[in-house]
């Protein structure tokens, strides 16, 4: 089954008071992927890092930063699309891109 890759970004504050329930909201629907074997991996991210280029480094924008990244199964983009509208961060103002992962070859013997 095809793979995609699931990228959060935050695109407003959240309450510091919501935070709790967003993260429990989030935790539990990743869970429940889990469980029924859709996630195949989940990496949140620390703020920070940097942004490496021909011109130089910087710090990663905060107002560009990546907070996950998860790779999930889905039988077409349609169906990781219908997925992620389902994720209860949205009404928390977060951003999901979803795109899908490029198979590689398998390595040579």
């Amino acid at each position: 089954m095809p793979a995609f890759a699931l990228i959060f970004r935050p695109t407003r504050p959240i309450d510091p008071e919501a935070l709790p329930r967003r993260n429990a909201a989030a935790r539990d629907w990743a869970v429940a992927l889990t469980r029924d074997g859709t996630l195949r991996t989940a990496s949140p991210l620390e703020d920070g890092g940097a942004v490496v280029s021909d011109q130089g480094t910087a710090p990663v924008a905060r107002d560009h930063a990546v907070a996950s990244v998860l790779i999930v199964e889905a039988a077409s983009l349609e169906a990781a699309i219908a997925l992620v509208q389902g994720h209860p961060g949205l009404a928390f103002g977060t951003e999901i891109e979803v795109r899908p992962v490029k198979p590689v070859a398998p390595p040579s013997r």
